[in-house]
């Protein structure tokens, strides 16, 4: 089997030395290319804030662990690792011969003082990687972890966990030296980021010279520079542009289901968004699977359960509370629980008071569109709903000042339910915007954080994620597939249903 594998990634090394000018050739000159990619830009320091996924997605940064198209959990920089019997011990031995770009080694203390940075900068690393104490001795790393975490491997695929070499931090604090395939060389806020080859990358050498990303907050400006290829790669286009690049000579696209969920939360300590019935008939007047074919172009699949139809935990859950669209039944719930229009203005009131709703979300593809659907189908109801959109909405979810909140996030960021869960659902939940607080949500959480065995694991997530459902406190609408667009010359660029990866060593042109 050993012996295969060798085969495979030699005949791999041989496509790709011939797909990509400059790999491997013994001339002198470096006849690689350049690789243009339009894709989200920002900080790559993985500590900078909660969600910095983008150090790794460029290929700057990478983790000890990263996720399979599966969403099982694989080694990365770690050549092999090992628990404790009591679960408190984890001891990784480090891959050999990995460098930072900045020439220095990547070695247990490097990782450790990675590792510390992240947490004291960080919250939601340092209370969901748990760690008591760690021990460096070469190329050996012992983590002590508080009390038995068994998603610490997951989450050591998070972005957060990417490994930055803290000795080269800059003045400012930054860190933008990882151990991934290019080096960040120039970053021009909001703009571009341009990157280097980092020829001394330890799975082999980049087959692409150098990388821009470009921006793409100007979806239609970004369609129309690859159409004109301008970019030879594109992440994060409308779903109506797919059609133009799907089929269409000189273009081809990469798809793939993801566990990212669009869905809508509402604000429970807000007098009319903190009744449970009001809430039920929001959730009833939410047609999923229109939305789904409608506002992304068919690449939505309408959603109960918090995660994906395909997996254990979705398959276990109880989702016979959630309601299906049903226009009538909610105007009728709305009407038995008291929300009548006694002036004859079309606004429904509650003891006097006209119900008036604050929906706000952000530009992501599909939110906007989702959001103003809501806002129409609100209206329907009888109730006066306003429409906002921001660059980002945690500010606003954390102050609590909004109603109704449409919201785009990944529900298996590695690959384990549980991060997502106690985020969102328990009380103190770094993304529990809601305010959700159920007690015996919290006690369900809480054993699942110390669950080793991964069927006890799938049946504890889905009874949390079921009682949550059961409270309307939250609205799946639809899991998305992602997709990207480029050129048909493009090779080692592909969509993953982990939204952490794009470019990597293998991306490059070949014309």
């Amino acid at each position: 089997m050993k012996k295969m594998r060798r085969m495979a990634a030699l005949l791999l090394s041989c496509v790709l030395i011939a797909a990509c000018p400059g790999i491997g050739s013994r001339a002198e000159e470096d006849t690689r290319g350049d690789f243009v990619f339009g894709d989200y830009v920002g900080d790559v320091d993985p500590a900078s804030n909660a969600y910095s996924w983008v150090g790794m997605r460029v290929g700057v940064m990478e983790s000890l662990f990263k996720l399979d198209d599966g969403m099982n959990v694989q080694k990365n920089l770690v050549d092999d690792y090992s628990v404790s019997e009591d679960g408190l011990v984890w001891t990784l031995k480090l891959r050999d011969g990995v460098l930072f770009q900045s020439g220095n080694p990547m070695d247990a203390e490097a990782v450790k003082a990675s590792l510390e940075r992240t947490c004291s900068m960080q919250s939601r690393a340092d209370g969901e990687l748990g760690i008591a104490s760690m021990e460096a001795n070469g190329n050996v790393l012992t983590i002590t972890t508080k009390k038995p975490n068994p998603t610490l491997p997951n989450c050591l695929c998070d972005p957060y966990s990417g490994i930055v070499d803290v000795k080269s931090v800059g003045d400012d604090g930054d860190a933008t030296i990882g151990t991934g395939p290019f080096k960040l060389v120039e970053y021009v806020e909001n703009e571009r980021m341009e990157l280097d080859a980092f020829d001394d990358y330890w799975a082999g050498k980049p087959a692409s010279k150098h990388v821009t990303i470009r921006s793409i907050s100007d979806l239609d400006a970004s369609s129309l520079a690859l159409q004109n290829k301008e970019l030879d790669a594109c992440y994060g286009l409308s779903y109506d542009a797919r059609d133009l690049f799907d089929g269409t000579p000189g273009f081809k696209i990469s798809q793939a289901a993801t566990g990212r969920v669009y869905k809508v939360y509402f604000n429970l300590e807000h007098a009319f968004t903190g009744d449970p019935n009001f809430r039920k008939a929001v959730c009833m007047a939410i047609d999923k699977p229109s939305y789904a074919q409608v506002l992304v172009n068919g690449a939505g699949t309408p959603a109960k359960s918090s995660f994906p139809a395909t997996t254990a935990v979705a398959e276990a859950t109880d989702v016979s509370s959630v309601p299906e669209f049903d226009m009538d039944g909610a105007k009728a719930l709305l009407e038995e629980s008291g929300y009548v229009d006694t002036d004859g203005d079309g606004i429904l009131e509650k003891d006097g008071e006209k119900v008036s709703l604050q929906i706000i979300t952000y530009g992501r593809t599909g939110l906007p569109q989702t959001g103003q659907a809501l806002q129409s189908a609100l209206q329907q109801l009888g109730i006066e709903a306003s429409f906002e959109q921001l660059e980002s909405t945690e500010d606003r979810g954390h102050a609590g000042t909004y109603d109704l909140s449409v919201y785009a996030e990944v529900t298996l960021p590695t690959g384990d339910p549980y991060s997502y869960l106690m985020n969102n659902f328990s009380t103190d939940g770094t993304q529990n915007f809601g305010k959700y607080s159920n007690a015996e949500v919290d006690a369900l959480l809480e054993q699942l954080a110390s669950e080793f065995d991964t069927d006890k694991r799938n049946e504890l997530a889905a009874q949390i994620d079921g009682t949550v459902l059961a409270d309307n406190s939250i609205c799946n609408v639809f899991h998305l597939n992602m997709y990207m667009a480029m050129k048909d010359t493009v090779e080692g660029l592909n969509q993953s249903p982990v939204d952490y990866y794009h470019i990597n060593w293998q991306t490059c042109v070949t014309e």
